[in-house]
């Protein structure tokens, strides 16, 4: 099938036509016309991100899209922020968004739907596509960096063994985390909705039994800790793996991104702390930069949290510690947030 004409002719290679979401029942997807500043302003790449102008786009086979890729030159690998859900990942992103020539995706759609798929036959068709897609970049990206959705961070492993980039997994001491959701009845909901599918790697013996919230979110925080440590020794992917704990963001902001671009094998800019420092990001809430939020804004919420729902905290707190020893995972005591 010849590529289509309906499509740019740049299409193969620009950023300016993200696959914006696909239909696997039909083998059919949405392709977008976006501008650099689009991405630049998008806490998510989904409907969020379509309010603030009109934009327009096409309806395509899956076929046309293959089609119009298939001739085209190699793009630059694919760079992952991984991470455990509400830890901090879209300041994060944001912040390497101010290095030069970074093109940062976070949340893309079609990510969601091939990890929320991966039983599906015609949705596994589609993720050498998607990956190819959102590898390009603009005349002027030296690097793309992808932030999912923490659901797709289960599916991890099969998206780096397609794209070889290098893959960063956030997260945060466990008791924060509990803290962080158990705040709020939705954060709870959406994260133990997709509970089996987080879990199914480990197989029905892996993780011990959880019951109630807290030790039911332990567990899927302990999933992604024990994940990750397993991706981090497969030989394939020596040196291209690290972790880094939220914490030390707030702790040394320019000081951890830098070592996060860094990582990515990215120059660093001369002025990095002052452009980290006069981003106005510490000062307002990443995902809605429209609200005020800082460090301490966040400490008091947790706080807060962690009063109101103490005994489900500990619960958790104690079925991880009970869990680790079972699972030959005590290095990761120290990141439960539990005391000695």
């Amino acid at each position: 099938m010849s590529p289509t004409r309906r499509l740019p002719p740049d299409f193969s290679h620009s950023a300016a036509f993200p696959l914006f979401a696909f239909d696997a029942s039909a083998q059919r997807g949405w392709v977008l016309h976006f501008e650099p500043e689009d991405y630049r302003r998008a806490s998510f790449l989904d409907q969020r991100a379509l309010h603030h102008r009109q934009i327009h786009g096409w309806e395509l086979s899956l076929d046309e899209i293959e089609a119009a890729l298939a001739d085209s030159d190699p793009v630059p690998p694919l760079h992952w922020i991984f991470h455990i859900g509400h830890c901090g990942s879209t300041l994060v992103s944001k912040f390497i968004d101010l290095a030069n020539g970074v093109l940062g995706l976070r949340e893309p759609l079609p990510l969601l739907a091939l990890a929320q798929g991966t039983d599906d036959p015609a949705t596994r068709r589609w993720q050498g596509t998607v990956l190819r897609l959102l590898a390009r970049g603009y005349p002027d990206t030296r690097a793309v960096v992808v932030k999912p959705t923490a659901a797709v961070t289960a599916i991890a492993g099969s998206l780096l063994e397609r794209s070889p980039g290098r893959a960063c997994l956030l997260w945060i001491d466990l008791r924060s985390w509990l803290a962080t959701m158990l705040r709020d009845a939705d954060l709870i909901g959406d994260s133990l909705a997709g509970e089996a599918r987080r879990l199914a790697q480990f197989g029905p013996d892996g993780l011990p039994a959880a019951s109630g919230d807290g030790a039911r979110l332990a567990r899927l925080w302990l999933a992604e800790q024990l994940r990750w440590r397993r991706l981090a020794a497969d030989p394939a992917l020596a040196g291209r793996l690290i972790d880094l704990d939220f914490a030390q963001v707030l702790a040394d902001p320019a000081g951890a991104s830098a070592g996060l671009i860094a990582h990515y094998g990215l120059p660093l800019p001369d002025d990095w702390a002052a452009r980290v420092a006069g981003s106005g990001l510490l000062q307002r809430y990443a995902k809605d930069p429209s609200q005020a939020y800082d460090a301490n804004a966040r400490e008091r919420e947790l706080a807060a949290a962690a009063r109101t729902h103490a005994a489900q905290i500990e619960a958790g707190l104690a079925w991880a510690a009970a869990a680790l020893p079972a699972l030959d995972a005590q290095a990761l005591r120290p990141r439960l947030g539990w005391p000695d």
